[in-house]
């Protein structure tokens, strides 16, 4: 590695490891951050879903509400 390159950290609660001392984790500790980093992953996915499916349903309700409208000019017409 070349002094301009960092070495890669993790941060967890508001402190940086360097690779040495994730390595210098117990097993239990690798296996949690590991939970973790899958947990927020799932979570980031979620959100991510969240928000698609809100304005997914948001397009079918104006949709659904225009279908309306429109049966509602027709039988004013038709009058």
């Amino acid at each position: 590695m070349s002094k301009k390159e960092k070495e890669p950290t993790y941060k967890l609660f508001d402190k940086e490891y360097n690779q040495e001392e994730l390595n210098a984790l117990t097993d239990e500790q690798k296996t949690m951050i590991q939970h973790r980093d899958d947990l927020m992953n799932k979570i980031g996915r979620a959100e991510f879903n969240l928000i698609q499916m809100r304005f997914g349903l948001k397009a079918f309700e104006d949709g659904l509400k225009e279908t309306f409208e429109e049966d509602s000019e027709e039988a004013e017409v038709v009058k």
